[in-house]
């Protein structure tokens, strides 16, 4: 079977339907980035189809092809396992929620129908579809200036920040997002010292889009650029927003897709756009795959969460920097985007984990790929380019059980370009834990092998600073960097091809490649400076580092150096032979790789194969079996240095494999069913419903992140409420209902048991339900007289005495059993503030608490079930992120998260009194 992959945008088939928005070879605005969308002639599957058409459609009929269904939403729900979900040609203008349950044997398909398109758009029709109608010049702005004919409303937007996003709608070049309407109308285009911490200073981004909060209209500017570094870059294309149809999406809107407790559930030839947010959205999904696919991002293009078992193949994943779009543009004068995003903040206890991105593309935004705290990824023959902040973003997070949620990623046959900062580590983005000796918490390691990183063309980062400086673009990509010092997941790093072309010192050869983490393998690579000599800096004997048989060379300078001979005669060198026998470097070599052609010209094409008279041929180093490699069996005689053995064609990367690892283009192909790793098989269940935790969470809580981190590693499904009120009548469809915070500074209404409330409650708690109040929480039992006396019912508290120094109660209690009587924990004291002063109880079991029974770690019970107090923020003690914690640091906040996993974990067990020691 042979599938139309991504063309040049002037071979797009020009029969579509208009209102598709693809379709034409002459563009008003600018020529695309990126090949376009085209349709795809995957022929019918086999078993139940069913059709959707919003044009013809209607949601009365049986969905069949002669009666299809007018709307996704509405056939969505009459799925099942088998099925597939035939979208015929078309926009479709709605924010669709998926959550069929499909099987390994019968998943549930929803794609494109044969030789059509189907595109998912969030946006607001009216700018695609009559855009001389939905714009008017707005006389008190900037030339070029134009204003929506009506008013949008977006809850919550500021006049700081971007509230609208959008794309020209036939070239799908992306809109700039001004926060400022300063920068809209501005005539500057210069990046001068005020721009980045003035926000009165203004500079012109580009083509783009401006809501106004005071008249809730949208603006926008299409001006030209006129930056002479550009060339071709620039803008030139109509500028009357009147006469081009534009995709824009507000702040307001959903994501146009989102895959929310999907199981075993395919996407197949869609288009999904026209999102300021995520423009896909898959939470806590199991099994899913999209194959086909392209996402225009906003925030993201694809945002994933809680997954396991993601399959994403020959999918585009579009970011928001158009061509005259430079990093500083995105970060400070909109807002840091990513490409695709599968690492928070925080763990959630369900983590990412066994996912496949593959013959796909991840290009032009200010930020990646992040994937540093998935479990087991394969990426593999994608194309990564035009990112000019961090490319792929790999640290792993560590959880509040000190474990890591992330490594065991595979880099390999991927070509990679145009990012400045290709592996990027940051602690910001997730604690790492302090470990005795002072080292830091990694993952289980990356492993990068037969890339090609092709670093020749400049990133788009440096702006020129006025009109009489420099003009061209000169910023260029490195290997590897970070944010915060963090340690480097351990790399094995061999078998690539490196060109690079440094602007400041490098390491060992180039930017990113010294030690940083805990161990460092690198071998069998060329490494090629296209500017200067390689050198060899930064090097500590004490690193657990093993660098040799690798080929380093420079275009540009040619002639021996004497960077190894020098090094090899240093005492670092002979102090590395106590981590790897041969010394740092013993077989590096200083030579011509003899590559069938390189230029240091980016526009020049390149073919980084080896001619039959290279020094890289059998000159490797025979590396570990267990060290994957899929070019091992066609490597005769000893390893050859570099991503491909002599004789070896480059890869295929990119969708349906249209590039190869040197960017050459070639006709799309059937990618191979033989190249997908199988996911990690995940446990079966015995059917039964997993419990509920029901969350509502007042402002602020902090402990918020903790307890659904150790309610998801139990089990739980965990129904997150927000800022929103649960009526008690609904607790009995939980197991247990946390109510956290202050619900009244969170502005929940109502926030206190009136009552009939208190009659379900009480139900709910002899039924066997667990109730779990935490701070002000408390509160919710402040409603006189009521709700003061239900609960001094239960606790019966008694007279206050002096002192309240809090001690440990109940030294067996199998919550706290792990605390010494004996030690003094400086956590453990009540808080001043009236608000949150803990109860005072006579009855049930005061856990931790001081002598008149003023407790902070309560439980009673209550029927078969239990009320639970928590009076103090575990939380509060946990370690910065970006500074390093010392072990007291870490001890402290363990010893408080080990009483929340205990408690966790105790939930459905008998409920036993303790009896003390």
């Amino acid at each position: 079977m042979r599938r139309l992959g991504f063309l040049s945008a002037c071979t797009v088939i020009a029969s579509m339907a208009i209102n598709v928005g693809f379709g034409q070879t002459k563009f008003a605005s600018h020529p695309p980035m990126r090949p376009l969308p085209t349709l795809s002639n995957r022929p019918l599957g086999k078993g139940a189809g069913f059709s959707v058409d919003p044009l013809k459609g209607s949601d009365k009929q049986d969905g069949t092809q002669a009666q299809p269904w007018r709307t996704l939403g509405h056939a969505i729900t009459r799925l099942k396992p088998g099925d597939t979900l035939y979208l015929r040609g078309a926009t479709y203008y709605e924010h669709v929620g998926v959550n069929c349950t499909g099987s390994a044997d019968q998943p549930i398909t929803i794609r494109s129908f044969p030789g059509e398109l189907a595109i998912l758009d969030g946006g607001i029709r009216e700018f695609f579809e009559t855009p001389d109608k939905a714009w008017e010049p707005f006389p008190g702005g900037a030339p070029g200036e134009f204003r929506s004919t009506r008013s949008f409303a977006i809850p919550g937007a500021r006049d700081d920040t971007t509230n609208v996003l959008g794309n020209f709608g036939d070239s799908m070049v992306p809109l700039h997002g001004y926060r400022l309407r300063g920068d809209l109308r501005s005539t500057n285009m210069y990046w001068h010292a005020n721009v980045r911490s003035d926000k009165d200073a203004s500079i012109y981004c580009g083509p783009g889009l401006y809501y106004d909060v005071s008249s809730q209209r949208i603006h926008a500017r299409l001006a030209h650029t006129t930056l002479k570094g550009l060339h071709d870059d620039n803008y030139r294309g109509e500028t009357d927003p009147r006469k081009l149809r534009l995709i824009v999406a507000t702040r307001a809107s959903e994501p146009p897709l989102t895959l929310r407790g999907a199981r075993h559930v395919r996407l197949h030839d869609l288009v999904a756009r026209g999102c300021v947010g995520p423009t896909i959205q898959i939470v806590d999904c199991r099994n899913i795959e999209l194959d086909g696919v392209t996402a225009y991002g906003g925030g993201a293009a694809i945002k994933v969460i809680d997954t396991h078992g993601l399959r994403v193949i020959n999918t585009a994943c579009r970011g928001i920097a158009a061509p005259w779009t430079f990093r500083g543009s995105l970060k400070y004068r909109a807002f840091e985007a990513r490409i695709f995003s599968a690492s928070g903040w925080a763990p959630t206890g369900a983590d990412n984990r066994d996912f496949e991105l593959a013959y796909s593309e991840f290009t032009d935004c200010v930020d990646g790929i992040f994937v540093g705290s998935v479990k087991n990824v394969k990426f593999h023959h994608n194309l990564v380019d035009n990112i000019s902040d961090d490319g792929i973003f790999l640290t792993a997070t560590t959880g509040f059980d000190g474990l890591t949620s992330g490594g065991d990623v595979h880099i390999y046959q991927n070509l990679l370009s145009r990012c400045l900062t290709t592996f990027a580590f940051g602690v910001g983005h997730g604690r790492q834990k302090t470990l005795p000796g002072g080292g830091r918490q990694t993952g289980s390691g990356v492993f990068v092998y037969r890339n090609v990183f092709d670093f020749r063309r400049p990133v788009m980062y440096h702006q020129p600073a006025s009109a009489e400086g420099p003009q061209e673009i000169t910023s260029h990509a490195r290997f590897a960097g970070d944010h915060g010092g963090p340690a480097w997941e351990p790399m094995t790093v061999y078998h690539n091809t490196i060109t690079a072309r440094d602007d400041k010192g490098y390491d060992y050869a180039t930017y990113g490649l010294s030690p940083r983490s805990s161990t460092n393998r690198l071998f069998n690579n060329v490494l090629v400076q296209l500017d200067k000599f390689p050198s060899i800096a930064l090097l500590k004997s004490s690193a657990d580092f093993q660098v040799d048989h690798n080929l380093l060379w420079s275009t540009s300078e040619g002639k021996a150096a004497d960077f190894l001979p020098k090094f090899q005669k240093s005492k670092v060198f002979e102090e590395s032979k106590k981590r790897y026998a041969p010394g740092w470097t013993a077989n590096d070599r200083y030579a011509d790789p003899k590559f069938v052609k390189l230029s240091g010209d980016w526009k020049t094409p390149i073919d980084l194969g080896l001619q039959t008279t290279s020094p890289a041929i059998d000159a490797g180093k025979e590396l570990p079996k267990e060290w994957p490699d899929p070019l091992r069996v066609h490597d005769k005689g000893k390893p050859d240095i570099g991503a491909f053995p002599i004789g070896v064609e480059a890869g295929r990367v990119g969708v349906r494999g249209r590039l190869t690892q040197f960017g050459a283009a070639k006709e799309p192909i059937d990618v191979p069913a033989s190249a997908w790793m199988p996911f990690r098989p995940i446990a079966k269940t015995d059917g039964a419903m997993p419990p509920r935790a029901a969350f509502v969470e007042g402002y602020p809580e902090i402990d918020a992140p903790l307890f659904r981190f150790a309610l998801r590693k139990q089990g739980f499904d965990v129904h997150d409420l927000g800022h929103a009120w649960l009526k008690p009548e609904e607790y009995a469809k939980c197991r247990v209902v946390i109510l956290a915070g202050d619900l009244q500074r969170a502005q929940i209404k109502p926030n206190a048991f009136n009552t009939d409330d208190l009659a379900a409650v009480r139900k709910f708690l002899e039924n066997g339900g667990t109730l779990w109040v935490t701070g002000r929480a408390k509160r919710v039992f402040d409603n006189p007289p009521a709700g003061q006396k239900f609960l001094n019912d239960l606790i019966v508290p008694g007279p206050a005495k002096a002192g309240d120094k809090v001690t440990i109660q109940t030294p067996d209690h199998r919550w706290i059993d792990h605390l010494k009587v004996s030690a003094s924990y400086s956590w453990m004291a009540l808080r001043k503030d009236p608000d949150v002063r803990p109860w005072r109880a006579t009855k049930g079991e005061r856990i931790l608490a001081s002598d008149d029974g003023t407790c902070i770690l309560y439980r009673l019970r209550v029927g078969n079930g239990q009320l639970i107090y928590m009076g103090w923020h575990a939380t509060a003690s946990l370690p910065p992120g970006r500074t390093q914690a010392t072990l007291e640091q870490e001890q402290a906040f363990a010893e408080q998260a080990q009483i929340v996993f205990n408690m966790v974990a105790d939930l459905g067990k008998p409920i036993v009194k303790s009896t003390g020691r």
